[in-house]
């Protein structure tokens, strides 16, 4: 999925699912108590005590406490829904470096989290996130080419995950660390993992575990070959029913 077609999810679903849903039922909210507000300006204030049944007996029939309550919600939902826009569009800026065919000094963990964040939906729900990010320093890399593999990367892992049995708790492990002068990216996850045939076409181009019309058999291979490109390695070590590791192993300067 290209960039443009990433901003016009954010424009055509996620902002009117957070801002429209809340701000309809917050109007007719704010309706009925400026309703409330014109018919206390009906009434004289010395006709004030004659006219409170009728004042009373309307702010019973909106209920005035629930909608106080209710309008503090939709507030709320409306402030959350703009963090959350604003999470995904900071993603997008940096997972945007798709396209960028320049070498440059990045840090991998900022790729790593700006990926999460666009996946975050695709997250199955029985699953924990969990990030063992170390602080680490710049390293050369196309940061496109860098954050397609991670998306690649937790999107099998997620599918992995989802195919188990929906039911048990599992977990997707991200670790980053320096080790030799060169990074490690490990990501460990509790799927289905794989038997040996599995493993040993994993990188085959159009081979695919999935179902049909649910990959297109590319993306290992492309997460393969954009690693030579880059001069580093990948390693897979998984058992069936238990989970797949993968660990890459970057150098701080591209060796081609």
């Amino acid at each position: 999925m290209g960039l443009n077609q990433y901003m016009n999810m954010v424009f055509a679903f996620i902002i009117p699912g957070f801002v429209s849903g809340n701000i309809k039922p917050l109007k007719l909210d704010i309706q009925d108590v400026l309703e409330l507000i014109n018919t206390y300006e009906k009434f004289p204030a010395e006709n004030v005590n004659m006219e409170q049944s009728e004042i009373e007996a309307f702010r019973k029939s909106i209920d005035i406490d629930l909608l106080k309550t209710e309008m503090n919600e939709l507030l709320t939902g409306i402030e959350e829904g703009a963090k959350r826009t604003a999470e995904i569009v900071s993603g997008l800026r940096n997972f945007s470096r798709l396209d960028e065919s320049e070498i440059k000094e990045v840090d991998i963990n900022e790729g790593i989290n700006s990926t999460l964040v666009l996946l975050r939906n695709n997250t199955p729900p029985n699953t924990k996130v969990i990030l063992e990010l170390e602080e680490l320093p710049l390293i050369e890399c196309y940061p496109g080419k860098l954050n397609q593999v991670f998306m690649n990367l937790f999107s099998n892992a997620f599918y992995a995950i989802r195919e188990k049995d929906g039911e048990s708790q599992n977990s997707l492990i991200i670790k980053t660390y320096q080790k030799d002068n060169q990074i490690k990216v490990e990501v460990i996850d509790t799927g289905i993992g794989m038997n040996e045939e599995t493993k040993r076409k994993i990188f085959e181009p159009f081979f695919s575990t999935k179902k049909i019309g649910e990959g297109t058999g590319l993306g290992m291979s492309i997460v393969n070959e954009i690693m030579i490109h880059h001069g580093a390695e990948i390693s897979i070590e998984s058992e069936v029913g238990k989970g797949t590791k993968i660990t890459l192993t970057l150098n701080k300067k591209i060796k081609c």
